[in-house]
């Protein structure tokens, strides 16, 4: 699960038009994106791009995708890590149990 979480990076930044790769941990291959997208000329005007599938694709919606994936994604790993090594084994940062 945490490699498929990581490996989005490439297909959301390309969908915009930005070659990041899926290299690294999630933090630092959403990092290296994110400098990627700052190299373009007028990065945060938000145009709307045509992406693959004729969906239309723009910073935003990328950033809304980002963070929705991830949530899923990082709320059923801290589930399958208390179910595995049991409760306390790591902290709720994000309170997906509160």
């Amino acid at each position: 699960m945490y490699v498929h979480t990581r490996s989005v990076n490439s297909y959301y930044f390309g969908e915009i038009g930005v070659d990041a790769d899926n290299e690294g941990s999630i933090y630092e291959c959403r990092k290296k994106g994110f400098e990627l997208l700052e190299q373009q000329k007028d990065f945060l005007d938000n145009p709307v791009i045509l992406g693959s599938y004729d969906e239309e694709w723009s910073v935003r919606k990328m950033l809304r995708r980002f963070i929705w994936h991830d949530r899923i994604h990082g709320k059923a790993m801290y589930r399958m890590a208390v179910k595995t090594f049991g409760e306390g084994c790591c902290p709720d940062v994000f309170r997906f149990e509160g």
